[in-house]
């Protein structure tokens, strides 16, 4: 499987997840969301907001199931 999967289909698996495994992708995406607006050389807006997008997703499916 390739290394990249996670990042390739992130909302098309959101939805056979269970909830714990939501909660850690939740998580995930709200640390490398942070680390790419931190200051410093590594700040990328883009990333950011591509991380922000996933996030969401994420508390959309949670909101969906109730949790």
């Amino acid at each position: 499987m390739s290394r990249w999967k996670l990042y390739d289909n992130w909302d098309a698996d959101l939805p056979g997840l269970t909830i714990e495994q939501l909660v850690e992708r939740w998580a995930f995406a709200d640390q490398r969301q942070r680390q790419a607006e931190a200051r410093g050389p590594g700040r990328n807006p883009k990333a950011a907001r591509d991380w922000r997008n996933k996030r969401q997703a994420v508390d959309e499916e949670l909101r969906r199931r109730g949790a």
